[in-house]
């Protein structure tokens, strides 16, 4: 011991069994010197500060061991005289060597959750089912069993801090990322989150396997892509709220030749510049505004907005294609967006001949890839894969959303 003092010789309790867990002999050493007084024993001003010294321990793991000792081993009190040990049952277990630290641990915080109305025989009793437990389970079991002891002992939870508390705020913030990226930030309700996950989790299931490998995103790449797809799919639902008189938009400015080309740079309000082939992609299942701009890009002329896949044509896609018409994909109409095979920017038609319904993620693979889309002579799409995968190039077509 620190400070050239001598550690008193303890009596321990002659029938308990030794072993080297923290709650056995040890745990009574300490409990021992907390009776005699640590700072007149030991000089130090507490036994956590005792073990943080000699232990080189850091003091809230310190302040751990020192509550498990007393908790298991019982104190003195100058006033009330030997107080009998909070969790009896947990301490002979850890005599025993059948229970560790961390599950006692998980027992003493299930114990300290309980309220005082809690009667001293049910305290016992919840003590005895979670010690017999940790025999045979781990702390995450412990975890799990004492929600359920306490759900029954103290089923209205603890009192509030205040008689009447803060109503819950719900937060919600965007901002942009330093890989180009944005980052969402969000507190909701449990209603909500409930709501959300429900919606999440059917967008977010793995891609069925297929000659090109099987799903290699991530769990949480796929929800990111899931999100996307879902806030694609509510901006598409007619009882949107309105803004300005129109449905919910957001507008790219680009110039003609690089629509065009998809060479070069656009603006996403509010977001600043994006790639001209993200504008050609956005502008497939939009509408378009043709502007005329000035020297000084001050807007001349402003043509009528025009619908480039009315309902009628849509729907007219879906009886056709049912669904993603990608190879492989099990997309459903819903989350398709109408892609048009020759451009519109290069003079292609608004017109079913003309369109196929894509997923999101096929409808990049299509903008950024070799695959290409026609629509063969019994009026089906078939997709033509890249050389790299195919050098004969043989037309697939997607046979799950016809089966």
């Amino acid at each position: 011991m620190a400070r050239g003092c001598r550690l008193p010789a303890v009596r321990t309790r002659p029938h308990r069994t030794r072993t080297a867990t923290f709650g056995g002999a040890q745990g009574e050493i300490l409990a021992e010197l907390e009776r005699r007084g640590v700072r007149e024993v030991t000089g130090y001003g507490s036994l956590a500060r005792l073990l943080c010294e000699t232990l080189h321990l850091p003091f809230s793991e310190a302040k751990t061991r020192a509550a498990r000792a007393m908790a298991l081993n019982g104190t003195r009190d100058l006033t009330t005289g030997e107080q009998p040990p909070i969790a009896p049952a947990t301490a002979l277990a850890a005599v025993e060597g059948a229970v560790g630290a961390a599950q006692i641990d998980k027992i003493l915080g299930v114990l300290g959750k309980l309220p005082t109305t809690v009667s001293g025989p049910e305290r016992d009793e919840a003590e005895k089912i979670l010690a017999e437990l940790a025999r045979a389970a781990g702390p995450r079991e412990i975890d799990k069993a004492g929600a359920r002891l306490l759900a029954q002992l103290d089923p209205d939870g603890p009192e509030p801090k205040s008689p009447e508390p803060e109503p819950f705020r719900p937060e919600f913030s965007i901002a942009p990322h330093r890989d180009g990226g944005h980052q969402i930030k969000a507190r909701v309700d449990d209603e909500t989150s409930a709501r959300l996950q429900a919606m999440l989790n059917p967008l977010a299931k793995p891609r069925p396997a297929t000659e090109e490998g099987r799903d290699t995103r991530s769990p949480w790449e796929r929800r990111g892509h899931a999100f996307s797809e879902l806030v694609r799919m509510w901006a598409e639902h007619p009882d949107l709220p309105t803004q300005a008189g129109e449905s919910t938009h957001i507008v790219v400015t680009v110039g003609l030749e690089e629509l065009r080309t998809g060479i070069g740079q656009a603006t996403l309000d509010p977001i600043g510049e994006i790639t001209a082939a993200q504008a050609r992609r956005l502008a497939c299942d939009a509408k378009i505004i043709p502007m005329v701009l000035g020297t000084h890009s001050e807007p001349l002329d402003v043509g009528r907005a025009q619908r480039l896949a009315t309902p009628a044509i849509r729907r007219a896609l879906i009886h056709r294609d049912r669904g993603c018409a990608f190879p492989g994909c099990e997309a459903p109409a819903s989350q398709c967006t109408a892609h048009h095979i020759v451009c519109w920017a290069h003079h292609g038609e608004t017109k079913v001949d003309n369109l196929v319904l894509v997923c999101s993620i096929h409808h990049k693979v299509i903008h950024r890839s070799e695959w290409e889309v026609r629509i063969a002579t019994d009026g089906l799409p078939e997709f033509l894969p890249p050389t790299w995968l195919d050098p004969t190039r043989t037309p697939r077509r997607n046979t799950i959303n016809r089966t």
